[in-house]
């Protein structure tokens, strides 16, 4: 099941011309798709652009370098937005923010370096990925910036980011920034992050920019 999936996933990458199938870069990786798009005024999970919804294209370049993609969403049953290739976990609890989906999701999974990503950064790639992984060398992470660290977009050790995101949880933090304070990491320079769907006006934006890496 787990290769039919994966194979299904590749597919649909690779025929929407997104760069090259998987390549053997990490065996999980993971969507954090649990926010509640306030500012945006729409559920920003199953927003779509081109005809392809955030989380689509999202698990679509996420598969290309991990075997396996799991999506961490709101609380309760699996959604419909969420693609049957694809494995669900859900929040523990409402309204957590994304560190409480992250150590939900990395005590759900398996493999020792995990890619990470939110849903709501349209410009991602594998490229993105391939970078980050080449930079998380010995014990450190490795995350994207641009103008400020983006803790959502990196490579990370799965029990070493696991066990820091539960020591910060049960001492009341709520911050995923607080991560790196925490972890050992290498900061990596992705100008794909610049562009953050929270608001209408990001969402113009997008339709007059496209998409890059299309």
């Amino acid at each position: 099941l787990l290769g039919r999936a994966r194979t299904a996933v590749q597919r649909q990458a690779v025929a929407q011309g997104r760069d090259v199938p998987y390549r053997g870069l990490m065996q999980s990786a993971l969507l954090i798709a649990g926010g509640q798009s306030h500012r945006l005024g729409q559920l920003k999970q199953s927003l779509e652009f081109e005809g392809e919804s955030l989380v689509a294209r999202a698990t679509g370049v996420l598969a290309q370098v991990a075997q396996r993609v799991t999506i961490v969403g709101p609380p309760g049953d699996r959604p419909k937005w969420v693609p049957a290739e694809c494995d669900w976990v859900s929040d523990p609890y409402p309204h957590g923010g994304p560190l409480v989906g992250l150590a939900a999701g990395l005590a759900a999974i398996r493999g020792a370096l995990v890619a990470v990503a939110p849903c709501d950064l349209p410009l991602l790639t594998p490229a993105t990925y391939r970078a980050l992984r080449s930079a998380a060398k010995g014990d450190g992470a490795a995350v994207a910036t641009w103008q400020q660290p983006q803790p959502l977009v990196a490579v990370y050790w799965r029990e070493a980011t696991l066990a820091t995101a539960q020591r910060l949880l049960a001492q009341g933090e709520r911050r995923v920034q607080r991560l790196l304070d925490e972890l050992p990491h290498e900061l990596v320079e992705r100008h794909e992050v610049t562009l953050n769907l929270n608001t209408p006006a990001d969402l113009e934006r997008l339709s007059k920019t496209g998409l890059a890496g299309r």
